[in-house]
Protein backbone atom coordinates (compact mmCIF):
# COMPACT_ATOMS: atom_id res chain seq x y z
CA UNK A 1 0.00 0.00 0.00
CA UNK A 2 2.81 2.66 0.97
CA UNK A 3 4.52 2.01 -2.52
CA UNK A 4 1.25 1.80 -4.42
CA UNK A 5 0.60 5.52 -2.29
CA UNK A 6 3.97 6.79 -3.12
CA UNK A 7 3.37 5.54 -7.10
CA UNK A 8 0.35 7.59 -6.92
CA UNK A 9 1.99 10.14 -6.17
CA UNK A 10 4.76 10.17 -8.16
CA UNK A 11 2.53 10.40 -11.37
CA UNK A 12 0.40 13.00 -9.84
CA UNK A 13 3.84 15.21 -9.61
CA UNK A 14 4.77 14.75 -12.96
CA UNK A 15 5.88 11.34 -13.40
CA UNK A 16 3.12 10.70 -15.91
CA UNK A 17 5.10 12.81 -18.72
CA UNK A 18 7.90 10.23 -17.63
CA UNK A 19 5.43 7.00 -17.80
CA UNK A 20 4.05 8.39 -21.40
CA UNK A 21 7.54 8.01 -22.54
CA UNK A 22 8.13 4.75 -21.37
CA UNK A 23 4.78 3.57 -22.98
CA UNK A 24 5.83 4.89 -26.32
CA UNK A 25 8.92 3.00 -25.82
CA UNK A 26 7.33 -0.31 -24.95
CA UNK A 27 4.35 0.60 -27.92
CA UNK A 28 8.03 0.79 -30.55
CA UNK A 29 8.64 -3.00 -29.29
CA UNK A 30 5.18 -4.24 -30.70
CA UNK A 31 4.08 -7.55 -29.82
CA UNK A 32 7.61 -8.24 -27.80
CA UNK A 33 6.82 -5.49 -25.17
CA UNK A 34 5.27 -7.67 -23.16
CA UNK A 35 7.64 -10.26 -23.50
CA UNK A 36 10.63 -7.68 -22.59
CA UNK A 37 8.36 -7.24 -19.64
CA UNK A 38 7.63 -10.15 -18.07
CA UNK A 39 11.33 -11.34 -18.50
CA UNK A 40 12.26 -8.37 -16.61
CA UNK A 41 9.90 -9.10 -13.89
CA UNK A 42 11.47 -12.50 -13.28
CA UNK A 43 14.74 -11.01 -13.27
CA UNK A 44 12.81 -8.42 -10.62
CA UNK A 45 11.61 -11.26 -8.37
CA UNK A 46 15.05 -13.08 -8.60
CA UNK A 47 16.81 -10.23 -7.34
CA UNK A 48 14.35 -9.85 -4.22
CA UNK A 49 12.96 -6.50 -5.26
CA UNK A 50 9.15 -5.33 -4.48
CA UNK A 51 6.46 -6.43 -7.18
CA UNK A 52 3.58 -4.68 -6.15
CA UNK A 53 5.15 -1.45 -8.29
CA UNK A 54 6.41 -3.53 -11.03
CA UNK A 55 2.88 -5.02 -11.31
CA UNK A 56 1.14 -1.65 -11.17
CA UNK A 57 3.53 -0.63 -13.37
CA UNK A 58 2.17 -3.24 -16.12
CA UNK A 59 -1.37 -2.12 -15.38
CA UNK A 60 -0.37 1.45 -16.24
CA UNK A 61 1.82 0.14 -19.52
CA UNK A 62 -0.80 -2.34 -21.20
CA UNK A 63 -3.83 -2.13 -19.54
CA UNK A 64 -5.84 -4.77 -17.46
CA UNK A 65 -5.46 -8.24 -19.78
CA UNK A 66 -2.35 -7.81 -21.57
CA UNK A 67 -0.39 -6.29 -18.10
CA UNK A 68 -2.13 -9.00 -15.76
CA UNK A 69 -0.74 -11.62 -18.57
CA UNK A 70 2.38 -10.36 -18.29
CA UNK A 71 3.19 -9.94 -14.59
CA UNK A 72 1.52 -13.99 -14.40
CA UNK A 73 4.22 -14.79 -16.79
CA UNK A 74 6.99 -12.88 -15.23
CA UNK A 75 5.82 -13.75 -11.21
CA UNK A 76 5.76 -17.56 -11.95
CA UNK A 77 9.33 -17.30 -14.03
CA UNK A 78 10.37 -15.71 -11.38
CA UNK A 79 9.57 -17.68 -9.10
CA UNK A 80 10.57 -20.91 -10.36
CA UNK A 81 13.73 -19.08 -10.78
CA UNK A 82 14.50 -18.40 -7.65
CA UNK A 83 13.33 -21.90 -6.91
CA UNK A 84 16.07 -23.25 -8.64
CA UNK A 85 18.51 -21.17 -7.48
CA UNK A 86 17.72 -21.76 -3.98
CA UNK A 87 17.79 -25.79 -4.62
CA UNK A 88 21.40 -24.72 -5.83
CA UNK A 89 22.46 -22.26 -3.22
CA UNK A 90 21.47 -24.37 -0.51
CA UNK A 91 19.88 -24.33 2.56
CA UNK A 92 22.51 -21.99 4.93
CA UNK A 93 22.85 -19.58 2.30
CA UNK A 94 18.88 -19.25 2.12
CA UNK A 95 18.41 -19.36 5.89
CA UNK A 96 21.20 -16.43 6.45
CA UNK A 97 18.41 -13.86 3.97
CA UNK A 98 15.08 -15.75 5.07
CA UNK A 99 16.75 -16.25 8.90
CA UNK A 100 16.87 -20.30 10.38
CA UNK A 101 13.83 -19.80 12.99
CA UNK A 102 11.61 -18.29 9.82
CA UNK A 103 12.87 -20.75 7.44
CA UNK A 104 12.49 -23.65 9.65
CA UNK A 105 8.32 -23.03 10.10
CA UNK A 106 7.84 -22.10 6.57
CA UNK A 107 9.54 -25.65 5.76
CA UNK A 108 7.69 -27.58 8.03
CA UNK A 109 4.27 -26.02 6.81
CA UNK A 110 5.30 -26.40 2.87
CA UNK A 111 6.49 -30.12 3.11
CA UNK A 112 3.36 -31.07 4.86
CA UNK A 113 0.85 -29.26 3.06
CA UNK A 114 2.43 -29.14 -0.43
CA UNK A 115 0.01 -27.73 -2.99
CA UNK A 116 -2.22 -26.07 -0.23
CA UNK A 117 0.24 -25.05 2.02
CA UNK A 118 2.06 -23.06 -1.16
CA UNK A 119 -1.47 -21.65 -2.48
CA UNK A 120 -2.17 -20.62 0.74
CA UNK A 121 0.68 -18.85 1.49
CA UNK A 122 0.20 -17.18 -1.87
CA UNK A 123 -3.27 -15.73 -1.29
CA UNK A 124 -2.36 -14.74 2.06
CA UNK A 125 0.90 -12.59 3.31
CA UNK A 126 1.89 -14.70 5.87
CA UNK A 127 5.66 -14.41 4.22
CA UNK A 128 6.54 -12.14 2.19
CA UNK A 129 6.76 -13.62 -2.13
CA UNK A 130 10.62 -13.56 -2.21
CA UNK A 131 10.84 -15.41 1.36
CA UNK A 132 8.04 -18.28 -0.07
CA UNK A 133 10.37 -18.56 -3.60
CA UNK A 134 13.67 -18.90 -1.68
CA UNK A 135 12.23 -21.39 1.14
CA UNK A 136 10.13 -23.46 -1.38
CA UNK A 137 13.35 -24.10 -3.08
CA UNK A 138 15.51 -25.77 0.32
CA UNK A 139 12.10 -27.20 1.93
CA UNK A 140 10.10 -30.36 1.18
CA UNK A 141 7.87 -29.17 -1.56
CA UNK A 142 7.82 -30.64 -4.97
CA UNK A 143 8.12 -28.55 -7.85
CA UNK A 144 4.87 -29.42 -9.79
CA UNK A 145 3.14 -28.55 -6.91
CA UNK A 146 5.15 -25.61 -5.65
CA UNK A 147 4.26 -24.11 -9.23
CA UNK A 148 1.07 -25.06 -9.87
CA UNK A 149 0.24 -23.35 -6.59
CA UNK A 150 2.04 -20.51 -7.49
CA UNK A 151 0.57 -19.65 -10.69
CA UNK A 152 -2.82 -20.26 -9.43
CA UNK A 153 -2.67 -18.39 -5.90
CA UNK A 154 -1.08 -15.08 -7.16
CA UNK A 155 -4.22 -14.59 -9.59
CA UNK A 156 -6.45 -12.47 -7.29
CA UNK A 157 -3.28 -10.04 -6.16
CA UNK A 158 -1.54 -9.84 -9.63
CA UNK A 159 -5.82 -8.50 -11.29
CA UNK A 160 -6.20 -6.24 -8.34
CA UNK A 161 -2.79 -4.61 -8.88
CA UNK A 162 -2.43 -4.39 -12.85
CA UNK A 163 -6.19 -3.01 -12.39
CA UNK A 164 -5.10 -0.16 -9.98
CA UNK A 165 -1.74 0.90 -11.85
CA UNK A 166 -3.90 1.06 -15.26
CA UNK A 167 -6.18 3.55 -13.40
CA UNK A 168 -4.13 5.66 -10.62
CA UNK A 169 -4.28 7.99 -13.79
CA UNK A 170 -7.88 9.02 -13.68
CA UNK A 171 -9.20 9.39 -9.96
CA UNK A 172 -12.79 9.44 -11.48
CA UNK A 173 -12.34 6.12 -13.11
CA UNK A 174 -14.91 3.78 -11.77
CA UNK A 175 -12.01 0.77 -12.53
CA UNK A 176 -9.71 3.18 -10.15
CA UNK A 177 -12.36 2.42 -7.29
CA UNK A 178 -13.27 -1.54 -7.94
CA UNK A 179 -9.69 -1.77 -7.70
CA UNK A 180 -9.45 -0.15 -4.37
CA UNK A 181 -12.57 -1.97 -3.28
CA UNK A 182 -10.61 -5.23 -4.39
CA UNK A 183 -7.17 -4.30 -2.22
CA UNK A 184 -9.41 -3.76 0.94
CA UNK A 185 -10.97 -6.53 0.36
CA UNK A 186 -7.84 -8.77 -0.33
CA UNK A 187 -6.02 -6.92 2.70
CA UNK A 188 -8.69 -7.76 5.05
CA UNK A 189 -9.55 -11.35 3.92
CA UNK A 190 -5.63 -12.13 4.71
CA UNK A 191 -5.33 -10.01 7.88
CA UNK A 192 -8.31 -12.31 9.01
CA UNK A 193 -6.82 -15.88 7.32
CA UNK A 194 -3.59 -15.17 8.83
CA UNK A 195 -4.95 -14.78 12.07
CA UNK A 196 -6.66 -17.86 11.99
CA UNK A 197 -4.18 -19.71 10.38
CA UNK A 198 -1.92 -18.54 13.41
CA UNK A 199 -4.05 -19.21 16.00
CA UNK A 200 -4.64 -22.98 14.59
CA UNK A 201 -1.01 -23.85 13.58
CA UNK A 202 1.94 -23.96 15.93
CA UNK A 203 4.21 -23.87 12.85
CA UNK A 204 3.94 -20.37 11.52
CA UNK A 205 3.50 -18.41 15.08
Amino acid sequence: MVLLAALASWVALGGADLLRDVRQWVDSLGLWGPVVFAVCYALAVTALLPGSVLTASAGALFGLTVGTSAVLAGATAGAALSFGLARWLGRPAVARYAGSGRLARLDSYLTRRGFAAVLLVRLVPLFPFSVINYGAGVAGVRFSSYLAATALGIIPGTVVYTGLGGSLGDPASPALWIALGGLLVLSAGGWWTARLVRSRSGELT
